[in-house]
């Protein structure tokens, strides 16, 4: 029997390798997911590394009815009866709800409750905006972890 993060991955796979660098990128967000599990609680570890391989899933065209992506992958795993958790940390990841705002589309966004956490955190801190930025922050210029707070 499959676990939840092979189903993930397989499920992202399915909806992003056809993107080409953005399956790339997914692959890279679920890599550092996996090296941030230990600043959550034990737990959720399993989720801030399913919700990293699913966080992009809504840049498929299969799916992306809205062209939001957090919305439209938060909608399709809801419908397809994955953990709440896991749905709501796809739909925020990133400040999609100041996205949101900025697109008029916040009502549509609280479908899914918004829980500021250490697995939202992570899932942030995995998923970089700007890979330049990352990489300027490689050891030894990288601060230390704001989520160590957060493991005990």
């Amino acid at each position: 029997m499959a676990t939840l993060v092979e189903d993930a991955a397989r499920l992202a796979e399915q909806l992003v390798s056809p993107l080409g660098r953005r399956w790339s990128h997914v692959q890279a967000v679920a890599a550092r997911a996996c090296e941030l599990t230990g600043a959550v609680q034990p737990y959720r570890a399993e989720h801030l590394v399913v919700a990293a391989w699913l966080h992009d899933i809504g840049y498929s065209p299969e799916i992306g009815l809205t062209k939001f992506h957090p919305l439209d992958g938060a909608r399709h795993l809801r419908d397809l009866g994955w953990p709440a958790d896991i749905v709501n940390l796809v739909a925020h990841h990133s400040g999609a709800r100041f996205e949101a705002g900025e697109r008029g589309m916040s009502e549509q966004l609280d479908e899914f409750p918004f829980a500021d956490s250490p697995v939202l955190d992570a899932l942030v801190i995995a998923d970089p905006r700007d890979s330049d930025a990352l990489a300027a922050l490689a050891p030894p210029n990288r601060p230390e972890s704001p989520l160590r707070s957060h493991a005990a």
